[in-house]
């Protein structure tokens, strides 16, 4: 079972530009400068200092090289044919991370473009793997199925969310994705677990 879940790249390199424009803002104030005066509105918003923005700006790096290095190994794989189950699951839960946390950090418009962009992609890659062979029927592949389904309800959700926060889609034009009933069954450590041991059904059944 091979799917393209690659991510591009060039949102990566955009994101971790903003990164650093945050950083050496933080580093070097200038309260004239419009870029440091988002920033202290978002710190405003957090009720947080200026320290802490820069502690936040730290750990958003840390996720997000974290997040870069699992989708290249993924992209990696994917291309060679194959496809791991749990770095799709991590990948997954990394950059839910990211859209849950630090998403207001990246001080730009084009966030939203991003941020609409994603949501698009994760529902039509939900949607294309909901509809699989194997789906319906006990076997290896409906496992490895739900498994990154389950992941990818996780993830779906916190980007609904984010739209409606940031006001990138609407309500209405969400209702449009016709995604059902995406509350998970499981949690991210149960899934990570999961898929690190490929026993799903016997670890299902039990709980069930």
């Amino acid at each position: 079972m091979v799917y393209s879940f690659t991510f591009p790249q060039e949102i990566i390199d955009s994101i971790q530009e903003r990164i650093k424009v945050l950083e050496r803002c933080l580093n070097d104030a200038n309260l004239q400068d419009e870029t440091m005066a988002e920033i202290l509105e978002l710190a405003k918003t957090r009720q947080i200092s200026l320290s802490q923005v820069r502690e936040e700006n730290e750990k958003f790096n840390d996720i997000l090289n974290k997040f870069t290095k699992l989708t290249s190994a993924l992209n990696e794989k994917v291309t060679k044919g194959e496809l791991s189950i749990l770095l799709c699951v991590k990948c997954n839960f990394a950059l839910k991370e990211i859209i849950d946390t630090y998403w207001d950090l990246l001080l730009t418009k084009d966030k939203i473009e991003i941020l609409i962009q994603l949501t698009q992609s994760f529902v039509k890659i939900f949607k294309h793997l909901k509809v699989q062979p194997g789906y319906e029927f006990q076997s290896e592949q409906e496992n490895e199925l739900k498994i990154v389904l389950e992941s990818l309800k996780h993830l779906i959700q916190s980007l609904i969310k984010a739209n409606l926060r940031f006001n990138a889609l609407s309500e209405e034009e969400i209702n449009t994705f016709n995604l059902g009933d995406i509350t998970p069954q499981e949690s991210e450590a149960m899934l990570i677990s999961l898929a690190s041991t490929k026993k799903w059904d016997y670890v299902y059944r039990k709980l069930a």
